[in-house]
């Protein structure tokens, strides 16, 4: 409704207007019966009549119908009164042909206007419809369009989207391929790897065991032909038989240690100086190389097998005990 209003508001408007005027009009027509023409020095003489209705007047008495009669008078009677003549209605007044005139003219441009005024609004309301009905079609139009756009988009986006996918599958399925492989290979070459460096380790161990054979026998032979040795020099003489047995002893106490030893792989012609603080009972409380054996790794291997060889061995004589030795680590090959 508001939007009819809206769109037709000059009409309403000029309805209106219309209406007002034919109020107007109306007013003044009544009114136009108490003017005064002017036209003479004598004018007509113009009665003021007054309607009034008929069913507020009094009844007026029938001097057909005779009165009831009166009781009688205890005394002498009084004289009927007369009937009251009822007053002459006075004229309505006459309609002025002009006002008359006016007032039909009004109304019937009253009629033309708002008749062309409908013809107007339902032009208005055709061509309001015809231009909703197209812009609708436009709008359909343009939607079923935008539809088949969408439509054909989705379509293209989904097979790009299947192609992606299948490719990206393709490539994680090669992917997951290439990776089992080189896991298969890195395994491979660990465990030949692993497999190497037992073998490797094997023979080292064996190596080395073989080695500490041929020296443990090559320091029994020595050690005997040593003891022989300062056995033949100490029964010579009684001061040389003292130095003999702190050299027997210091010898003792290296013999001792380099069978506690561990010779690293590569070690050869290791020498050092080495210093020992023992306790009586061949407790080793400290050890000190005053001379390194050739690497860190040879002097803390020789650290460690003096340690591994506490308690030291006692000395055959206790003149010749000394709570710092001091000997030259050298083992033989």
């Amino acid at each position: 409704m508001w939007e009819n209003l809206q769109e037709n508001w000059r009409a309403v408007l000029l309805a209106v207007a219309l209406h007002v005027i034919i109020v107007v009009l109306l007013v003044v027509g009544v009114n136009f019966s108490n003017i005064v023409p002017s036209g003479g020095s004598n004018p007509e003489k113009v009665v003021n009549a007054v309607v009034i209705n008929s069913d507020a007047l009094p009844a007026p008495t029938n001097p057909a119908t005779p009165p009831e009669p009166l009781a009688e008078p205890t005394s002498d009677p009084e004289p009927e009164p007369e009937p009251e003549t009822p007053p002459e209605p006075e004229p309505e007044p006459q309609p002025d042909p002009k006002v008359e005139q006016q007032k039909a003219e009004a109304e019937r441009q009253a009629k033309e206007e708002a008749k062309a005024e409908a013809e107007r609004k339902a032009q208005e309301q055709a061509e309001l419809k015809a231009k909703r009905e197209a812009e609708a079609k436009q709008k359909a139009e343009a939607e079923a369009k935008r539809k088949a756009e969408a439509e054909a988009k989705k379509k293209a986006e989904e097979v790009a989207k299947r192609k992606a996918e299948a490719e990206a599958k393709k490539k994680a399925e090669e992917e997951a391929k290439r990776k089992a492989e080189q896991e298969a290979k890195r395994k491979n070459e660990e465990e030949a790897k692993r497999k190497a460096e037992e073998e490797a380790k094997r023979k080292a161990e064996a190596k080395r065991k073989a080695e500490e054979e041929a020296k443990r026998r090559a320091e029994a032979a020595r050690k005997a032909s040593l003891n022989d040795a300062l056995a033949q020099e100490s029964a010579a003489q009684e001061s040389a038989a003292l130095a003999d047995e702190r050299s027997k002893y210091a010898e003792l106490i290296r013999t001792h240690v380099e069978s506690n030893w561990l010779r690293p792989p590569g070690a050869d012609n290791v020498k050092c100086e080495v210093r020992v603080e023992q306790l009586p009972g061949g407790q080793v409380v400290n050890v000190e190389l005053l001379s390194s054996c050739g690497s860190s790794a040879l002097d803390r291997s020789v650290e460690k097998a003096i340690y591994k060889s506490d308690p030291l061995p006692r000395p055959p004589n206790r003149a010749v005990f000394s709570r710092e030795l001091i000997f030259t680590f050298e083992p033989q090959q």
